[in-house]
């Protein structure tokens, strides 16, 4: 998926439907205008490891991601 789920934007369009063909559609539209790989926010040189618990990442890496479209069941890529 192009999307992170810890982004609270999208994890609040997707935690209230319960519906899956719905829940896909607000999924396939949220995904559909992004075409980078969002990568992880660096890492804080200076902080301390023992006090904070480190994020975790959804492991992005910042590439360019292909155009996909969709015709009823079938996903075509397009570079």
């Amino acid at each position: 998926l192009k999307a992170d789920i810890l982004d609270p934007n999208f994890a609040d369009k997707v935690r209230h439907i319960r519906d899956p063909k719905n829940r896909m559609a607000v999924v396939w539209a949220h995904c559909k205008t992004k075409m980078v790989c969002e990568p992880d926010d660096p890492k804080e040189e200076g902080a301390d490891p023992d006090n904070e618990e480190p994020k975790k990442g959804h492991g992005g890496c910042g590439h360019v991601q292909p155009q996909i479209r969709k015709e009823g069941l079938k996903l075509f890529v397009q570079q």
